[in-house]
C-alpha cells in the first residue's frame, strides 16, 4: 500500500499546476519579492496578466492572481517606487497570451 502511494505521487506530481498566488503586502521587510512597474514590455524581466478567478492562475505562464490575505498566497510582493530597489522589473499585460 506505501509503495502504491509513492508511485501515485511521483507519476501524478508533475500533472499538478503550481497557482501563481500574489499578495500585496503593506512593508518591504513583509515582501518575499519586490517589484517595480516599467513602462515598456522591453525593458521588464517578467511580463504579467492578473486573472479574475483562481483557476486561472498559472506560475510557468506569469498569470497571476491577487488574494486578499497574505497566509493565502504563495509570493508576498511589495511595489517600490525605484527600479534600482526592485528584485524584478515587470509590465502588466492586457491580455494572456502577450506573456510569452
Amino acid at each position: 500500500m506505501f509503495v502504491k502511494n509513492i508511485l501515485f505521487t511521483l507519476i501524478f506530481l508533475p500533472c499538478i499546476s503550481f497557482s501563481q498566488l500574489m499578495c500585496e503586502v503593506d512593508y518591504a521587510y513583509q515582501a518575499d519579492i519586490l517589484l517595480y512597474e516599467v513602462d515598456y514590455p522591453y525593458q521588464a524581466d517578467i511580463k504579467y496578466w492578473i486573472t479574475d478567478y483562481r483557476f486561472q492562475a498559472d506560475e510557468q505562464k506569469h498569470h497571476w492572481y491577487l488574494v486578499r490575505y497574505p497566509h493565502q498566497a504563495r509570493y508576498k510582493i511589495f511595489w517600490v517606487d525605484y527600479r534600482y530597489q526592485a528584485d524584478k522589473l515587470v509590465f502588466r499585460v492586457q491580455n494572456p497570451w502577450e506573456t510569452y
